[in-house]
């Protein structure tokens, strides 16, 4: 009889795990808390790594049909001049997250996994055992926590070892592409524009034929830069280059649904206590500077279900955090050091900028994560065909 998995959370990390485990055999339950499955953030670039993972699982064509390849990245300042520029040496896309999580959840739901919206996950047994709201408890051979930075499995099992609030945040929003924006780029590809005012960031970059996807970052103890609606005179201001897309923002932004958020960074004592795994944010939350908070929670998934093929729980848990944490621990400290730009005048953060963008070293310890092959891609015994639709 195939072993069993109880999943709490149906975002990336959550669907990802449970495709890679249905895959090897595994039945699997999913339980979102929400009432549909909506992801927030709304945009998402996914570098080489997680292409490779997408791959694995044999979903990458599907999630691509809606996806723009990033031809070049560029930080600009409050005028819209550029100040650096980086060619990605490898594919690297910006993806609607919600278009990502449907073909995943249709993926799961094609090879006979069950995903419950409505059903909130508050705990879990250490020897295998999901506790929902209302008190039922389901019985697993593995129970995986992807609930999220503010997980109630991970802490009420006591492996929360800190959490860093740092200074700065942001809010992320689509607005529509408008016929001119398509017209002046390739229709399969876009630029990434990074621009930069004082303490304040806005990062501009067409997420899909009909979305743009914006992130306006500011520090904590700037209260006109985290209103919502947005402040419109204040942010054109810092940004008078940017004034007919923040209008835009202004105009036509889901405000329903966007909301500033502090950014924290999650660390655990660790990643598996018995039979339960702990996943994507709720194991490792980060800033989003090196876009790759959806790539690990990717690149770990696929990992764990590597690791307990065919061998038993608790010790394929060990070995796997053994292998993937340091790759996640890495990515955590380079996406801090970022963070901490937000605070630096405007001429040392372009000097900095343009110093990485010509040193062999901070490139590499910046694209490290990007650039790794995640366990379970590079044979191609690993991968998968598309799954039926």
């Amino acid at each position: 009889m195939g072993r069993h998995a109880e999943i709490a959370g149906a975002g990336f990390a959550g669907l990802c795990a449970a495709l890679a485990l249905l895959h090897r055999g595994w039945s699997v339950r999913l339980h979102e808390r929400a009432p549909t499955l909506r992801n927030e953030g709304f945009g998402i670039a996914i570098h080489e790594n997680g292409i490779r993972v997408l791959e694995a699982l044999g979903v990458l064509d599907a999630v691509l049909e809606r996806a723009l390849r990033i031809s070049r990245m560029e930080t600009r300042d409050r005028e819209g001049r550029t100040t650096s520029v980086h060619v990605p040496r490898s594919r690297t896309y910006r993806i609607s997250r919600q278009h990502m999580v449907q073909v995943l959840a249709e993926a799961v739901e094609a090879q006979g996994g069950e995903i419950r919206t409505g059903s909130a996950a508050t705990g879990a047994l250490p020897e295998g055992r999901l506790r929902l709201k209302g008190g039922e408890e389901l019985a697993a051979d593995l129970v995986l926590a992807a609930d999220g930075y503010r997980s109630a499995i991970r802490d009420g099992l006591g492996l929360l070892q800190r959490r860093i609030t740092l200074g700065d945040g942001a809010m992320r929003l689509v607005i529509p592409r408008t016929p001119e924006e398509r017209a002046s780029e390739p229709t399969d590809s876009a630029v990434a524009h990074e621009n930069w005012s004082g303490r304040r960031r806005i990062i501009v970059n067409a997420c899909g034929p009909d979305e743009v996807y914006v992130a306006m970052s500011c520090p904590a103890d700037d209260v006109a830069g985290q209103r919502t609606p947005i402040d419109l005179d204040a942010w054109t201001r810092s940004f008078p280059a940017l004034s007919g897309v923040l209008e835009r923002v202004a105009a036509s932004a889901d405000w329903t649904r966007v909301r500033w958020t502090r950014f924290e960074i999650i660390r655990l004592h660790r990643w598996s206590r018995e039979r339960v795994a702990i996943l994507g944010d709720a194991a490792h939350a980060m800033p989003p500077n090196l876009g790759q908070g959806g790539g690990c929670a990717m690149m770990n998934a696929l990992a764990l279900a590597v690791a307990l093929d065919g061998g038993g729980v608790e010790e394929g848990l060990a070995d796997w955090e053994r292998r993937e944490r340091p790759l996640t621990d890495h990515t955590q400290r380079w996406s801090r050091l970022y963070s901490a730009t937000t605070f630096w005048p405007d001429w040392l953060r372009a000097a900095a900028f343009g110093i990485t963008a010509r040193s062999a070293y901070l490139s590499r310890m910046m694209q490290r994560t990007a650039r790794h092959v995640p366990t379970g891609t590079a044979d191609p015994l690993t991968s998968f065909p598309q799954p039926s639709r």
